[in-house]
């Protein structure tokens, strides 16, 4: 075998255990701690606690806007009656 055969094949042995004992010296537990599945389940509470907030603005919303829209139009028949009775007036 040449060199850079030899060379290539080292790397790659040398890679191959290095992926293989990177879990073993990151210190990656199998389970999470008490400590770790609490703040999980109190974050978990917290997005859902905002997701309905959210929800309950969007709706809120919502009735602004059907509110604003007959409004809107309430506005324009007054407007409408008011041009009619101006020109009922005006002849």
């Amino acid at each position: 075998m040449t060199k850079r055969r030899r060379l290539k094949q080292a790397a790659r042995i040398g890679m191959v255990l290095a992926f293989m004992s990177l879990p073993l010296v990151s210190g990656c537990t199998v389970m999470a701690s008490q400590e770790q599945l609490r703040t999980l389940e109190e974050a978990r509470k917290a997005a859902d606690s905002a997701e309905a907030d959210l929800n309950a603005c969007r709706q809120q919303k919502a009735e602004l806007e059907r509110q604003m829209a007959n409004q809107k139009q309430r506005l324009a028949d007054v407007q409408t009656t008011r041009s009619t009775v101006q020109k009922a007036l005006g002849q």
